[in-house]
């Protein structure tokens, strides 16, 4: 497994991880609640880093052009579950302190739907460009 590889599990188990210890600083070490939080956050990760492995593949085949972008996908929603998940545990909101939980994974795979079109875009474009050169 490359470098890159590896950056896309580690996208893809980080941030369920990180949601999950979210849910525990939030309302305590209760299993089904980190279970549910585990997997709700799991579903747009593994997208994602589908999505992700799909265009590394396609990448290492063009002898590497592109490996950085196909990464996208997968550390785009990574990174912004991971502020918004730590945002919401260190400053809950008052009325319903556990909305970003159910929110929050339907939000991630829209993210990693609009990474993953622009990054195979700037896929397509960035192996175009070396061709043409």
């Amino acid at each position: 497994m490359s470098g890159y590889g590896k950056l896309n599990l580690l996208g893809m188990l980080v941030m369920p991880m990180v949601a999950t210890l979210a849910a525990v600083i939030m309302f305590g070490p209760r299993f089904d609640t980190m279970l549910a939080v585990f997997g709700m956050n799991a579903i747009p990760m593994l997208f994602a880093g589908l999505f992700s492995a799909l265009l590394l593949r396609g990448a290492n085949k063009a002898g590497g052009v592109g490996r950085g972008i196909a990464l996208w996908p997968t550390m785009v929603p990574a990174a912004i579950g991971v502020i918004w998940y730590l945002w919401d545990a260190l400053f809950p909101a008052e009325l319903d302190p556990g909305r970003v939980y159910i929110a929050g994974p339907q939000y991630l795979l829209g993210w990693a739907f609009i990474a993953g079109l622009a990054s195979w875009i700037a896929c397509i474009v960035v192996r175009s460009r070396r061709d043409n050169s």
